[in-house]
C-alpha cells in the first residue's frame, strides 16, 4: 500500500486535491479529524484537545487504508498538529513526536500559499500562512527526501501531484495478486505497478549494474575480490545510488522558475532520476538509456527534450555519456545536466570515512561557493591552498555539499590511507563541481561534475537568466562526457 500525505499550512487546498485524487485514482482517502473535532466549538482548543485529534487522525488513516486500492491519501497528518501544538503551547506531546518518527508516508504534498485565503470558522492564522510553511518546509527538509512542494491554481497543482503520484506508481514494487482480491482490483490498469528492470555490463574485470528507473547505476563491482564501489542506497540514510539529475542541477527559489510569463515548479535535480528510461541497446559492454518529454514532463517542464544516456564498460572503466537534443520545431530547449555517484566510503570493513581522501593531479587552490537550504548564498570560504590532497572529514559537509565553480583540474582520485583501494573520476569540460555526503555515519561521498548549478538565495526568476542554464537550437545536440576507474 502506498500512503500520500498533503500538508501544510491553512487553506492551502489540502481538502479538495485529496478529494481530486482519490477520485482520480479510484480509492479512498483519510479526511481531516481535526474538522470534525472542532466543528462544535471553533478554533479554541487545548493540548489535550490535539493529542484527541492526533488520535482520530490516525484511526481516519487506517480506516481509510483498510478500504483503499494501492494507495490512499491523508488530507492533513500529525506534523500538522506538531505545528499546531509547538506554536500555541510551546511544545508537542513526546507520543506525538515519536508516531512521526514511526510513521512511513511514500510521498508528502507540501501545499503552496499562492492561492487565496478562504474565510473559514475553523481557520485562525490568515497572515501567517508563510511563518507557517517556511516550519512546514524545514520539518520535511530534515525529515525526508521524498517530499514536494505543489503551488499554482487548482488545474496545475492537480497536474503536479499527478505527475508526480504517477512515477511513485510506475516505480512501486509490484504487489502480488492473492486469489481473494476482486476482479476489478486486479483487471484495474492504473494500479498494476511496474517492477524495476536492472541491466548488466561485465568484461572480465568488472561488473555494472543499471535500473531503467532513472537509468541509474545501481552497482560497480571488480570481480576479482567482489568488491561493491557504488552506494547501496539504503533508504534510511539516502535512498539514490547515481542519480542523472536533468533537466535541472540543484535547487530553484521555492522550487520555482518563470518561462514566458508563467510560473512553472520542479523539485530540486529535476525530474529525470525519478522517470522511467526505455532502453535502446544492450551488448555486453554497452547501454543505452533514452527518455523523452510527454505530456507529464510539459505540466512542469514547457520543452521538448530527447535525453539519450550511454554507459560503455571497458576493464574497469566506465564511460557515462549523455546526448541531449531538441526535436521540436520552433522553439529553444533550456536545461542543465549533471551527475551524482556515490561512492562506498569507507569500501572495506576495517576503515572509516576519515581515512580517505581526494587526491589531485597537481597542487590546487579551492574555495566553496557556500550554500543555505540548497541555494547559493554569494559567499565563499577557502578549502585548500595549492595542496594536491583534500582530506575528508564529516565537519567538511556540515554546510551541505562543498561546491566549485571554473576550477583548473579535469579529475581527481578517491583513495585509502589504509588500503590501495582507489576511484577515480575524470571529467574534462564541465564548469561546476560538487562534493557531497548526507553527514556524520553516511558511509559514502558523492562525486558531482555539473553543466549547470544551484540558484541563488532570493525571489524565483527567469529559467533563461539562470547560471549554467544551457540552450539548444531546434535540432541541435549537447553532449558530454565522464568516466569513473575502479581498483
Amino acid at each position: 500500500m502506498l500512503r500520500v500525505s498533503l500538508t501544510g499550512p491553512e487553506s492551502t487546498g489540502k481538502t479538495t486535491l485529496a478529494t481530486q485524487l482519490a477520485a482520480h485514482y479510484g480509492t479512498s482517502f483519510a479526511p481531516e479529524f481535526a474538522r470534525e473535532y472542532l466543528a462544535d466549538t471553533g478554533p479554541h482548543y487545548t493540548l489535550e484537545d490535539l493529542e484527541e485529534i492526533a488520535r482520530g487522525q490516525l484511526a481516519a488513516e487506517a480506516a481509510a487504508e483498510a478500504r483503499a486500492h494501492g494507495i490512499v491519501f491523508c488530507d492533513s497528518d500529525l506534523l500538522v498538529i506538531k505545528i499546531w501544538a509547538e506554536h500555541s503551547f510551546g511544545m508537542c506531546p513526546e507520543w506525538i513526536l515519536r508516531r512521526i518518527d514511526q510513521q512511513q508516508y511514500d510521498l508528502v504534498l507540501l501545499m503552496g500559499i499562492d492561492l487565496p485565503w478562504q474565510p473559514d470558522p475553523l481557520r485562525e492564522h490568515p497572515h501567517l500562512r508563510q511563518q507557517f510553511y517556511d516550519l512546514y518546509q524545514r520539518e520535511l527538509r530534515d525529515r525526508m527526501s521524498n517530499f514536494a512542494e505543489i503551488s499554482g491554481d487548482g488545474g496545475r497543482r492537480f497536474a503536479q501531484a499527478c505527475f508526480l503520484i504517477d512515477e511513485l506508481l510506475r516505480s512501486a514494487p509490484q504487489p502480488s495478486l492473492v486469489e481473494e482480491n476482486p476482479p476489478s482490483l486486479v483487471a484495474e490498469p492504473r494500479m498494476a505497478y511496474a517492477p524495476v528492470a536492472h541491466y548488466t555490463l561485465n568484461t572480465p574485470h568488472c561488473r555494472a549494474t543499471f535500473a531503467a528507473h532513472g537509468a541509474e547505476l545501481t552497482s560497480l563491482v571488480t570481480t576479482a575480490n567482489e568488491l561493491e564501489y557504488i552506494w547501496d542506497g539504503d533508504p534510511a540514510v539516502w535512498a539514490r545510488h547515481a542519480p542523472v539529475l536533468f533537466p535541472l542541477v540543484g535547487r530553484l527559489p521555492h522550487d520555482e522558475y518563470h518561462y514566458e510569463g508563467r510560473d512553472y515548479k520542479l523539485p530540486q535535480h529535476g525530474f529525470a532520476r525519478d522517470q522511467e528510461f526505455s532502453v535502446l541497446r544492450h551488448s555486453d559492454t554497452e547501454l543505452v538509456f533514452q527518455l523523452r518529454h510527454d505530456e507529464t514532463t510539459r505540466a512542469v517542464f514547457p520543452f521538448a527534450f530527447e535525453l539519450t544516456i550511454t554507459y560503455t564498460l571497458r576493464d574497469a572503466l566506465l564511460t557515462v555519456r549523455w546526448d541531449v537534443r531538441n526535436p521540436a520545431a520552433d522553439q529553444p530547449l533550456l536545461f542543465s545536466i549533471g551527475a551524482h555517484p556515490a561512492v562506498r566510503c569507507p569500501l572495506l570493513p576495517r576503515e572509516v570515512f576519515e581515512d580517505y581522501y581526494f587526491e589531485f593531479d597537481h597542487p590546487v587552490t579551492l574555495e566553496r561557493h557556500l550554500l543555505r537550504g540548497g541555494l547559493l548564498t554569494g559567499e565563499t570560504a577557502p578549502v585548500l591552498n595549492h595542496e594536491q590532497q583534500l582530506p575528508l572529514r564529516y565537519d567538511l559537509f556540515a554546510d551541505d555539499a562543498l561546491v566549485f565553480k571554473h576550477y583548473d583540474f579535469s579529475g581527481l582520485t578517491l583513495r585509502s590511507r589504509k588500503s590501495a583501494h582507489f576511484v577515480r573520476f575524470q571529467f574534462d569540460g564541465f564548469p561546476y563541481l560538487g562534493l557531497w555526503t548526507k553527514g556524520p555515519g553516511a558511509s559514502f561521498v558523492c562525486v558531482e561534475p555539473w553543466h549547470g548549478i544551484a540558484s541563488p538565495d532570493g525571489e524565483p526568476g527567469e529559467l533563461s537568466e539562470k547560471e549554467g542554464i544551457l540552450t539548444l537550437e531546434p535540432g541541435q545536440v549537447f553532449t558530454a562526457a565522464y568516466t569513473i576507474e575502479v581498483g
